[in-house]
């Protein structure tokens, strides 16, 4: 008994490993776009693999793994900034150091630094979803899973959200 226990555990810790290498990068990304601070999207996301894997057990396959993640992530986000009332990041040199292979290109960097503060003017949900889509390549109807929407909200969500982002940014670039 003892080596069938040993052998359940060593391969839910493959499990693990083989979630957390796929997955990793893009929940770091997630929250770093969603933040704009390294350190927070580092914790953000050791606090989502602990509860992923936490709750691995209870995953029920109805939507897809990559939906049941995110939606984790959503949650852990979400309750970052409730806890943190930090909807609003603005560490500009925070931002200059973490953006990788931008240090050369100033006209980049600025760009970059733009696209950072119109995404803040935007509401939490639709930045979300423009991350979602956009950043993580998540389809409209894992986007729905994840966000508890229909995906016609979702696409409508994302228009709107994609029209506002344009208007600010176009505003913040002329003034």
């Amino acid at each position: 008994m003892n080596t069938l226990m040993k052998g359940r555990n060593k391969c839910l810790s493959d499990v693990r490993e083989q979630i957390y290498l796929n997955y990793k990068k893009q929940i770091f990304n997630y929250f770093y776009k969603a933040t704009l601070n390294y350190h927070t999207a580092e914790d953000l996301t050791e606090d989502t693999f602990f509860k992923i894997f936490k709750s691995i057990d209870t995953f029920r396959e109805e939507s897809s793994l990559k939906t049941w993640i995110f939606k984790i992530a959503r949650n852990t986000l979400c309750t970052h900034f409730a806890k943190n009332n930090d909807n609003i990041i603005h560490d500009n040199e925070e931002i200059m150091k973490s953006i990788p292979n931008l240090n050369n290109d100033f006209d980049a960097l600025e760009k970059q630094l733009l696209i950072n503060e119109v995404m803040y003017k935007l509401k939490e949900e639709e930045r979300t979803i423009i991350i979602l889509r956009e950043v993580n390549g998540l389809s409209y109807l894992e986007i729905s899973k994840v966000m508890n929407f229909t995906e016609g909200k979702v696409k409508i969500g994302l228009h709107r959200a994609k029209k506002k982002f344009k208007a600010l940014y176009l505003k913040d670039l002329e003034g």
